[in-house]
């Protein structure tokens, strides 16, 4: 599969630019990222991409973020999927979240520590079976 479209769903501006970066290093140009920092709206994106015939290849999901703007921070990731499923949506899903976690159905679930750990390492796996699929 060929990745054109990413969707971002990531509250945290210097966790969503390292995501950015470790895209770029498996050739995933930045223009083609696009981001948002809550549930509602990122879901929003994903109907409106599908209704226009340009859906996402992948996301990438943290999994603690708000619902909407200006709301407190809420584990809105599981939301995110469940809302996906309940509308048959296939799009492969890559967790990056500060907590360590094991989601099924989903690509992978990388545990991001900006101070050690492999996120270059660990998307470029994940990126590899998302080409694949």
């Amino acid at each position: 599969m060929k990745i054109t479209r990413v969707l971002n769903i990531e509250d945290t501006i210097s966790k969503h630019v390292s995501i950015c970066r470790s895209l770029g290093k498996c050739g995933i140009a930045s223009n083609i990222i696009e981001h948002t920092t809550t549930a509602l709206e990122g879901l929003s994106m994903i109907d409106k991409a599908i209704m226009e015939g340009k859906p996402y290849d992948l996301l990438v999901l943290d999994m603690y973020f708000p619902m909407a703007p200006r709301e407190r921070m809420t584990q809105s990731g599981l939301y995110v999927l469940e809302e996906l499923k309940n509308k048959n949506i296939d799009i492969p899903v890559i967790i990056c979240s500060s907590v360590q976690l094991c989601i099924p159905d989903v690509v992978g679930c990388i545990h991001y520590n900006e101070w050690y750990g492999d996120l270059d390492g660990d998307m470029r796996e994940m990126i590899e079976i998302v080409r694949h699929m």
